[in-house]
């Protein structure tokens, strides 16, 4: 009969070995696609895309269990152990054995999925919430001996771990550039299906809503209105209305919304002039307020973009096209020079098409803070956009703000 043997229990199931981890990684991102491409249209159309995408990878992103060694704890039982005898065979007899758990963070999933690097002896153990249970037993056991099984499992444990984290190193940005494409795809075939429902409604041909469809590009069934805020009273002047600074704020993620549609849209969608890049953006403007306009004529020139208030100007934005600092800074004189004195939140919007987006986006930021009208900024919206405070050309003392929002089109063909 033997003496003094200890080993890990037997009653511990193979890990690592349950499932197939590149198959697990397709369907991750597959189920991923397929939530995105079965959103309703009010989703898809009235929820801030980027905003969107996050959620979606959030749900569907793995995280690679990490022990946590520090806190590795064992309880010491009394127990029968099988020993084997030579005459009789498999016996029980009396013994001992330690109950190991080891705490972990992350997706428990994981510790069934085969990597796709792997070898013939992986461990033996147990997932019980978020820990690993090992068991260990013996006729005797001695503490080195018990010590020295633990470490064997962790290491053995953390080998698989890690041919897990080399093999998932690049999930997230895949999931992110599949479902990003998902979503943007179906935005815009949305987008051109309403603008093509509209065009039929214009030759008198009415059509009859199904439910739960969205006539525009917002939640509300009945377009969102102005509302105009008074701002503090000025002395011998009227109060004279200005736009909300949350609509302002709403009118901006319309932009960033659009722009981004526009980002991931085919080449020959990016390839537009000016005028036609401008007007995607009225699409959602106007489905959200009814009253932007294109080429609105505003002060001394025209704008491209203007929201009016019962006369008033409340919104103006100016779109070019990057060619520089100095056309920046002609743009953004260009647009201070179509405000009036009650006229106090615009923006300007850049496509760029040349290299290197990052390093026009710096350009700008720092073009702007050199333009004689600058007073203060950035407050930074998002990684391309910022907005700040100029004074109007006319007068210094009546602050303006200006978003400034960039989207990359890519190179010219």
């Amino acid at each position: 009969m033997e003496q003094g043997m200890y080993r890990q229990s037997g009653e511990t199931k193979l890990m690592f070995m349950s499932g197939d981890g590149d198959a697990v990684m397709r369907n991750q991102i597959e189920q991923a696609r397929q939530e995105a491409s079965q959103l309703p249209e009010r989703r898809i159309l009235n929820t801030d895309e980027g905003t969107l995408l996050d959620y979606l990878v959030q749900k569907y992103s793995a995280e690679v269990p990490q022990l946590d060694e520090a806190n590795i704890s064992a309880e010491h039982h009394e127990r029968q152990v099988a020993v084997r005898d030579f005459l009789d065979g498999t016996v029980n007899v009396p013994g001992e054995s330690f109950e190991v758990e080891i705490p972990f963070n992350g997706d428990s999933a994981f510790f069934d999925l085969r990597p796709n690097q792997w070898d013939s002896m992986p461990p033996r153990g147990t997932v019980h919430g978020n820990a690993l249970h090992l068991s260990i037993a013996g006729r005797t056991l001695q503490a080195g001996d018990v010590k020295q099984t633990i470490d064997k499992f962790v290491a053995t444990v953390n080998q698989y771990l890690n041919w897990h984290r080399n093999q998932w190193e690049n999930f997230e940005s895949s999931l992110r550039r599949e479902v990003g494409q998902e979503i943007a795809h179906r935005r815009e075939r949305l987008l051109a299906q309403k603008g093509s429902a509209a065009q039929l409604a214009t030759l008198g041909i009415k059509l009859k809503e199904k439910p739960g469809d969205t006539r525009t590009f917002v939640p509300p069934v009945v377009k969102q209105k102005v509302t105009p805020q008074l701002p503090p009273m000025r002395a011998s002047a009227p109060p004279d209305p200005t736009l909300d600074q949350a609509q302002y704020e709403m009118i901006l993620g319309l932009i960033r919304g659009a722009g981004r549609s526009i980002e991931q849209s085919s080449s020959r969608t990016r390839q537009l002039d000016e005028e036609a890049l401008r007007d995607m953006f009225l699409v959602p403007l106007n489905a959200h307020f009814g009253t932007a306009t294109g080429e609105a004529f505003n002060y001394s020139g025209k704008t491209d973009i203007a929201i009016r208030h019962e006369g008033s100007n409340l919104f103006v934005a100016e779109f070019k096209i990057w060619g520089g600092a100095k056309l920046f800074l002609d743009t953004i004189s260009q647009l201070l020079s179509y405000l009036t004195w009650r006229d106090t939140k615009a923006a300007v919007v850049m496509f760029n098409r040349n290299i290197g987006f990052s390093g026009v986006v710096s350009t700008m930021r720092e073009a702007t803070k050199q333009h004689p009208h600058f007073i203060s900024g950035p407050t930074r919206l998002d990684e391309t956009s910022d907005q700040y405070v100029f004074s109007l050309a006319q007068d210094a003392e009546r602050k303006v703000t200006v978003s400034i929002l960039a989207f990359d089109l890519g190179p010219s063909a």
